[in-house]
């Protein structure tokens, strides 16, 4: 009798993206592991880990994934407009895979995906706002802080990054007179609608002076 020793099953970087997505969807960032993903993929983990070199380059396919589907936005559209509406689209592609910003920990997401999607046409519109380079790195480093940060801090409070109400109650609004007081009078339940508008403002404001006539945006 002969035996043969079969070759591992080879798995495009595609598959195994969307393997580690649906673990991190369905069963949480503590479940995501090569093992895991060699299980429900019917190979083993080595197999897997041949393909990704590393936790960290798992972690990049995924990234390379979910931006995949990062959407195109008009380049006819005034640079406040676009700038805006594809800072809001990061947003929303980063809080909807929010275990994987934390699994990363503050990596920035390099792939072929978000660079030509996200990365390049929004420095490029910056930029063709009439910023120097510099000015536009540096309005781009603000924004893409602003935006991460936002994600991060709504993820790390479950909800909203007004958790703290709890807190003051508490230990006793009493002793946090002017916290309580605000706890009462603001309602900061729409976290997306304060992301909103404080990108917008940011962008005003460290853009040209000529950003203030937008159309659509107007000062004030």
């Amino acid at each position: 009798m002969t035996v043969t020793n079969a070759r591992p099953k080879a798995f495009s970087p595609d598959q195994i993206a969307r393997t580690a997505l649906e673990i991190l969807e369905k069963e949480g960032p503590g479940a995501l592991s090569f093992r895991r993903v060699g299980e429900l993929l019917g190979t083993s983990h080595v197999t897997v880990y041949r393909r990704c070199g590393s936790f960290e380059g798992l972690l990049d396919l995924c990234a390379n994934q979910v931006a995949a589907d990062f959407p195109e936005i008009d380049d006819s559209l005034d640079w406040v407009t676009a700038t805006q509406m594809r800072f809001e689209a990061a947003y929303e592609m980063w809080a909807e895979h929010s275990d994987l910003i934390l699994l990363m920990r503050g990596r920035s997401w390099q792939g072929e995906n978000i660079l030509s999607r996200f990365y390049e046409p929004a420095m490029r519109t910056i930029v063709e706002s009439g910023l120097s380079l510099p000015e536009a790195a540096r309005v781009f480093s603000i924004l893409y802080r602003l935006t991460i940060g936002s994600v991060i801090s709504t993820r790390a409070n479950h909800s909203s990054p007004w958790e703290g109400r709890n807190a003051v109650e508490r230990l006793g609004s009493e002793q946090f007179p002017t916290l309580a007081a605000v706890n009462r009078a603001v309602d900061n339940s729409d976290v997306r609608a304060v992301f909103r508008d404080t990108l917008h403002l940011l962008i005003v404001d460290l853009g040209p002076a000529s950003s203030l006539s937008s159309p659509g945006h107007e000062a004030g």
